[in-house]
């Protein structure tokens, strides 16, 4: 037996540790391996999960119960208008406690200090209805009773202008949208997303005007329910009563149309999930390749423990508890440093990425599963260790 005197009693370190420890260099290679993959894995989740969030940032705060847009919609990039009289036919239903209309597109923006244009989103709606649940933007939406009004999005990219910086020094900030000049009234807290990047408020009149659309069309129309409705319900009644340019969706459906087309729609989608396996698959050679030499390396070590009446499952289990060791010692480095790539990347993009408590623990599952797969491929090396062997 070996023992290590502490600060404490002399305690017994289990062999599993004592293999990890004679070999300083192994040891920091398997960690950095586990590290990596912890990294990797909660990168590629954090910004898969920020791609969905961010997709929906701005229509989770619409103050609505149902959702009425153009039947060929499958996204919000793809919104086309629909005639605002589909809207008004619902008034009909006593169910029906109000509807509103919210204009949505693409328009070129460009600050007079930059000279450069950019595209940005524009939302147009009715200042005077309460259309949004975010009390940032129902505070101020009554600047925008003054023509060519704006609330900017102060988490747009840095590349549209010193926005921010020149509202808040109390200077009249202005800007150029599709060439017509307007004054940012206020600010608010939207945030990027991976279609745009930058968004901004106005009244219905003032998107009308700058992007020169009738007011007779909407993009999206939003139906607010008595407490006693039923949404589903209310589909199912109101749908075959209106044309079928338009179709009815529950908030909720509504916004998992969206992250079904950022999801599947587009490769992006499919580029997260696969570097999340990529990064499995490295993580996991580069621990196997290592448990691997290993027991390579103690193959008559362990023979010799089999000669002493060990069993093979007591073999297994060394190997086994090793790789458990190495993803309890690294997997909280990787965690850290996860936090600090989370920091950078919303600083510079904008994108709100967060470390929720679920993505943590499903990453750590993919490390465990990860690390108990390349245990279970440097097992089958035990089965070289033969006592036979220590007789020649």
């Amino acid at each position: 037996m070996r023992y290590v005197r502490g600060l404490f009693k002399p305690k017994i370190l289990p062999i599993s540790l004592l293999l990890l420890l004679r070999f300083r260099r192994k040891l920091i290679l398997s960690l950095a391996g586990i590290i990596f993959a912890t990294v990797l894995i909660h990168g590629q989740l954090g910004i898969r999960s920020s791609l969905f969030d961010s997709s929906i940032s701005l229509f989770s705060d619409f103050a609505a119960d149902i959702v009425m847009i153009n039947k060929s919609v499958v996204g919000s990039p793809s919104l086309r208008p629909f005639n605002k009289n589909r809207l008004a036919l619902l008034y009909r239903y006593p169910e029906v406690l109000d509807v509103s209309s919210v204009r949505y597109g693409f328009v070129r923006w460009r600050y007079p200090l930059n000279h450069e244009t950019r595209l940005a989103i524009m939302v147009g709606f009715n200042p005077r209805q309460k259309i949004f649940t975010n009390p940032e933007i129902s505070r101020q939406q009554s600047l925008l009773f003054s023509p060519d009004r704006i609330l900017y999005d102060r988490l747009s990219r840095r590349e549209f202008g010193d926005v921010v910086a020149s509202y808040l020094g109390r200077r009249p900030t202005f800007a150029f949208i599709n060439d017509q000049r307007v004054k940012i009234a206020g600010l608010i807290r939207v945030g990027t997303s991976f279609s745009y990047d930058a968004s901004f408020l106005a009244s219905e009149a003032t998107y009308n005007s700058v992007r020169e659309t009738s007011s007779s069309e909407v993009e999206i129309g939003l139906i607010k329910l008595s407490h006693e409705a039923d949404p589903s319900k209310f589909i199912e009644t109101a749908a075959s009563a209106l044309p079928n340019d338009v179709k009815l969706y529950t908030l909720n459906q509504f916004l998992d149309l969206e992250v079904e087309y950022w999801d599947n729609s587009k490769p992006i989608g499919f580029v997260f999930g696969f570097n999340t396996v990529l990064g499995f698959a490295v993580g996991m050679l580069i621990l196997y390749q290592i448990l691997y030499t290993d027991v390579s390396e103690h193959l008559s070590e362990f023979a010799t423990m089999l000669a002493l009446a060990h069993s093979s499952s007591r073999l297994k289990s060394i190997v086994f508890r090793q790789s458990l060791i190495l993803t309890f010692a690294g997997y909280p480095v990787g965690y850290v440093l996860s936090l600090c790539l989370f920091k950078i990347i919303s600083s510079f993009t904008g994108l709100s990425v967060r470390m929720s408590v679920d993505r943590s623990i499903i990453c750590f599952i993919i490390v465990f599963a990860m690390s108990s797969c390349s245990a279970l491929l440097a097992m089958r090396k035990l089965g070289d260790a033969d006592p036979i062997d220590l007789f020649d």
